[in-house]
Formats: structure tokens, sequence, C-alpha cells
């Protein structure tokens, strides 16, 4: 199994970043042999001003993952992903500790999107400070 996991500075030993569209790098982990083979790869969503999450979830199917551990999904990178048969689980903390739970059968994967777009505008208009007037 080829696993692509959110990260930071990436490898086995980083901790999985919280938000899959702008994380800097993928740790990719392929398990198929009892020594992990792990290469890290840019994240090319991680600057971009709008498309974050589906820049990222094409380059993860490019990549040919099977799955993808994150800490959060917005709903048009989940699209991608499930679109390309990539399984998507959520956790946290360390790299390597969260592809070993996968393997164990320990992580469910996730239908729905876990982070919302414009999440901040949201917010705003639920305090009142923007959004349409009636």
């Amino acid at each position: 199994m080829k696993v692509a996991v959110s990260t930071s500075k990436g490898g086995l030993d980083d901790n999985i970043f919280p938000n899959f569209g702008r994380c800097p790098s993928f740790t990719i982990v392929d398990t198929a042999e009892k020594e992990w083979a792990v290469r890290v790869m840019d994240n090319p969503g991680a600057g971009a001003g709008g498309g974050a999450g589906i820049s990222a979830a094409q380059a993860v199917a490019e990549s040919k993952a099977d799955a993808v551990v994150t800490g959060s999904c917005g709903p048009n990178a989940l699209a991608v992903l499930l679109a390309s048969g990539i399984k998507v689980y959520l956790d946290a903390g360390n790299v390597k500790k969260a592809v070993e739970s996968l393997l164990q059968g320990n992580l469910v994967p996730i239908d729905r999107p876990t982070a919302q777009r414009n999440a901040g505008l949201i917010r705003e208009m639920s305090e009142g400070r923007g959004g349409r007037r009636r």
C-alpha cells in the first residue's frame, strides 16, 4: 500500500500537518516491503492563492497513492481523491505511528469533508460582520 501523509518537513519522524491542501509536503510511504520506502514530495498547492486542495489532490493521485492520512480535508480535495480511488483517513501526531495505525485497521476512511472552504468568511457571517444585509 502506498500512503501519502500531509507533513511539514516530511519523513516518518515528522508530524501530520493539520490541513491537506495547504501542507508544505507529503510523505509518501510505500509499505509493500518489510522496509518501507519513504520519499518526500513538495505540495504544489501549499502556496496557491486558490484551488490548493484540488492541486494537492491531483499531485497525490499522480503519485499513485492508495490512501491519504491528514488532519483535515476540504470538499474539493476530497472529491478529487475519492474520484481517483484514494481513501482518506484522519489522524494527528507522528507519521510513522499513523501509518502503523492505518495498516492495523485502526483508522476509518472518511466520505465527507472535514474542513470548510472560506471558514473565515463563514465565521464572520455568523458573528454578524459580513454577508448580505436583510
